[in-house]
Formats: C-alpha cells, structure tokens, sequence
C-alpha cells in the first residue's frame, strides 16, 4: 500500500469535486498487477474509504491475478485474449495501462507485446463502446518520438517521430503507434472518448527491481551494495517524472480530458544524461559515486532515442496541474518503498 504522503499528494491533486465524479460508477482497468496499476488499485480504495463510501466499483484485470484491495472485484484475464465473455454488468470508465514495458521482458515476448497494443486495445474500444463509457484513458508512450529533432526539444504532441520498423525495440514502439491508431479509427469512426497519454518515464514506489529500466536497474544495484552500471556512453538523455505527479495528470485527464486527444505526461525538469543521472542518485542519499559505464548488455536494446523530454504546455491547460515531486525527494520515497515491501521485487 502507498504511503500517506503520497495518497495525499494524489488526493489534493485530483480534488474533492473530480473523487466525486466516481460515485456509483465502475471503474475497469487493466494492466492492475503493474507498476502504474499498482497505483490506480490503492488510490481508488482510498477514494472509497475517505470520500465515497464504498459506492465506486473497481474492477481489475490482469494476467496476473494481483494483490486482493478493498472495493476492488480482481480478475485473472489476458486481453489479447476475447473480452466478450467476461460478466460485467456495467462499466462507466477504462484505465488501460496493460502492456508489456520492461525492455528485458519484451525482447523475450515481442509477438505477445505487439498483441497487447493491437488486440488488446481493440477489445478494450469495443467494451468500451458495448457500455457506452464515459471515458477511455489509454496509455501509449514517449518512445512513440524516436530520437526528437533538436529543435523538438522539449518535444510537443504534434512532433511526428521517426521509429525503424526493423529492430528489437520495434515491437514495443511501433505497438504502441498502432494503439495511437486505434484510439484515433474509434474516436473518428464511432465518437469513442478515448484519450491516450505519453508517459515521460514514470518512476516511483511499486516499479520493481527487475523491471530492467534504468531507475529500477539502479536502485535494485544500491540497496544490493553493487557497482551501478550506465550503458552505452552514458550521454543519453531523460527526464523522470514521479509517479504520483503521473497520476494526477491521468486522473484529471481521464475525467476532464478532451476525447481523441493526445497528451504528453511527465515531468521536462531537468533533462538529464544518465552518466549525470547516476551522479544525482548518489547525492540523494549522501554516498560517493559508485558506478562504471558499459556496453549495453543482451537484455536490454542499444538503439535507444538519445533524447527525451516532454513539453507539458498541453496537459497543464487541461488540468491546472503542474508536476511538484523533484528527483531528489522522488528517489528517496522509492528507496523507502522498497526498502519496506516486498513488491519491491515484482516487475
């Protein structure tokens, strides 16, 4: 379970008025046993507990049948597969942030990471339109860009990026162009309200230690006491956006999100290279550097963009909201986190 400070920063965040517009509604989503899932799950138990008393169904789907929550119906489910025959009685808005993310795991299941962004997402848009929702958030992803123009930097929703359709990333970037697709055919063909987001690399409590992402990497070699490693030449850039300032931004775009919309969500503050990165994770915790630079290693894909960082000018119009959780702090409430639970280990 996330901690106070972070269910209150999510609670303010969204507001009292937004909370609200889940009362007697069902809430699906997919993808729960994930990082952001993880999330979702404990925020909308909260929401039940201190404002809606228990009236906002959750109900939760996975391939993995995750950790039981209070008001939330858990089902062990793979969209890729037929959604057609699963019970529901009624359903008012989707989360659908299912999908394979972690480099590691889709180099070994590329077929499957390609079925998630097609099939699934699909299945998905037509419950959707079987219920007549309310709203679809749908999560696509930066690596959408490509390695940005210089001059795209930081880079806008309207920037049209470059991906090879010939590599060991291709599955998971080219995947989630076609979930861009989709969103767009149902939006304009049956008037879906689907939004779809661009998450900037999300970190936070509940990523696990064997994601294979570069904080995830680190933070499992810190608390092991090994050498942290930087791939390739470490030049590299990144921003990180904490989760918590992450969900803020879905919620509210999720309830007040313009339907067919795309949006970048993250943090541009402060693009950084993962040789400095590595140096700022250090000074979070007071220690000296302890880390090498290397090749990339077989579990990872080497042609990675070599910039990334979002302009949040559009999402900040739609939701007032502007990211408030720095590196520094982010870093030390997943250290804590991981320090304290288990799910530590779970990708």
């Amino acid at each position: 379970m996330l901690k106070y400070e972070d269910l209150k920063h999510v609670l303010q965040g969204v507001g009292d008025e937004n909370i609200e517009r889940f009362r007697g509604k069902t809430v699906v989503l997919l993808g729960s046993s994930g990082f952001l899932g993880n999330w979702f799950c404990d925020l909308f138990a909260s929401f039940n507990e201190r404002y809606l008393n228990d009236s906002c169904t959750l109900i939760c789907i996975d391939r993995v049948r995750g950790e039981p929550r209070r008001s939330a119906v858990m089902w062990e489910h793979d969209i890729s597969a037929t959604m057609a025959d699963l019970p529901f009685s009624q359903v008012d808005f989707i989360i659908n942030c299912a999908g394979i993310a972690s480099p590691e795991k889709y180099l070994q299941l590329p077929v499957e990471t390609m079925d998630v962004s097609y099939t699934g997402t699909r299945n998905v848009l037509e419950l959707a339109r079987l219920f007549d929702v309310e709203s679809i958030l749908l999560f696509s992803s930066s690596e959408v860009y490509g390695t940005p123009d210089p001059q795209a930097i930081p880079t806008p929703e309207s920037f049209i990026g470059r991906i090879p359709t010939r590599s060991n990333r291709s599955c998971y970037d080219i995947g989630k162009q076609v979930l861009e697709t989709l969103a767009y055919i149902y939006h304009e063909k049956h008037s879906s309200p689907v939004i779809t987001v661009r998450p900037f690399n999300m970190y936070g409590p509940y990523m696990g230690l064997n994601d294979n992402r570069v904080l995830a990497n680190f933070m499992k070699s810190y608390i092991s006491g090994d050498t942290l490693k930087v791939y390739g030449d470490g030049r590299q850039t990144r921003t990180f956006c904490y989760a918590g300032d992450g969900l803020i931004y879905m919620l509210l775009l999720l309830l007040n999100g313009r339907p067919g919309e795309l949006y970048n969500v993250g943090n541009p503050n402060p693009e950084i290279s993962m040789e400095t990165l590595v140096q700022k994770f250090f000074d979070a915790f007071g220690e000296p550097y302890n880390y090498e630079v290397i090749e990339y290693p077989d579990t990872y894909p080497a042609d990675e963009p070599e910039r990334r960082c979002p302009s949040i000018d559009k999402v900040k119009r739609a939701t007032g909201y502007v990211p408030r959780i720095g590196l520094t702090e982010g870093l030390r409430r997943m250290y804590d986190y991981c320090l304290e639970t288990e799910h530590a280990t779970v990708v």
